[in-house]
C-alpha cells in the first residue's frame, strides 16, 4: 500500500530539519546518516526511500532553493518592463528570508561556495538589466564589475539575514539608494515617501 502523499513530504521534511540542525554544527563530510535518522526518528531504511546519501540530501536542499529564486526572477523580469530595481530586488529578497535558515548559511563561510556561484549566475540579468552597462566596458571589465557588485550585495544579504534589524523594505531602500543611487529606487516607495513628508508639514 502506497504511503499518503502528505506522510511522504512530513517523512522527507523531518529528515531535512535533521540533517540541517547537525549541517549547522558540523561540517558535511562529518555528518552521517545514522544521526540523522536517529534525529529524526526513522531508520536507515526510510532515509534510503528519499536519498542517496548525505550529500543527495543536502544538493536537494540547494537545488531546490535556486530553482525557486530562478522561477521568482524569471517571472518577475519577464512580467515587469518598469525600470524598478527595488522592486526586483525585493521579490528575491522576500523569498531568501523565506528561507532564510537555509539561504544564512549558504550564504555563510561555512555554506557551499558553489551554492554562492549558482546563485549569482542567476542574480546577474537582474543587475545587467538595471544597473551594469556594457557600454564602454570590455567584457573582462564586465566581470570585474559584475562579481564586485555581486558578492557585495551577497554578503550584504547574508548580514541582514543573520541579523535582521532592518524591516525588508527598510534595507531594500537602504541598498539600492546607498550603491545604486536613489534614482534606482520604485515609484511606489518615492511617492510614498512624499506623502509621508507632506503628512508631517
Amino acid at each position: 500500500m502506497k504511503k499518503q502523499p502528505q506522510i511522504t513530504e512530513q517523512t522527507k521534511t523531518n529528515l531535512r530539519t535533521a540533517f540541517w540542525q547537525l549541517y549547522t554544527e558540523k561540517p558535511l563530510d562529518k555528518i552521517s546518516i545514522k544521526e540523522i535518522t536517529d534525529l529524526a526518528g526513522y531508520n536507515r531504511g526510510t532515509f534510503y526511500l528519499y536519498y542517496k546519501d548525505v550529500y543527495d540530501i543536502f544538493s536537494q536542499i540547494e537545488d531546490e532553493l535556486l530553482q525557486k529564486i530562478k522561477d521568482v526572477l524569471d517571472e518577475s523580469l519577464a512580467t515587469n518592463d518598469t525600470f524598478d530595481l527595488s522592486q526586483q530586488m525585493g521579490v528575491l529578497l522576500e523569498l531568501m528570508q523565506t528561507h532564510s535558515h537555509y539561504a544564512t548559511v549558504l550564504l555563510s563561510d561555512q555554506g557551499d561556495p558553489r551554492f554562492v556561484s549558482r546563485l549569482k549566475e542567476l542574480i546577474l540579468p537582474l543587475l545587467n538589466r538595471y544597473f551594469i552597462s556594457p557600454e564602454g566596458h570590455d567584457a573582462y571589465q564586465l566581470a570585474l564589475l559584475s562579481e564586485f557588485y555581486l558578492s557585495g550585495l551577497l554578503a550584504a544579504v547574508q548580514c541582514w539575514l543573520s541579523n535582521p534589524k532592518l524591516p525588508l523594505d527598510a534595507f531594500i531602500n537602504f541598498m539600492v539608494s546607498s550603491v545604486f543611487g536613489t534614482e534606482y529606487l520604485s515609484t511606489a516607495t518615492d511617492s510614498e515617501s512624499s506623502a509621508t513628508a507632506g503628512n508631517h508639514t
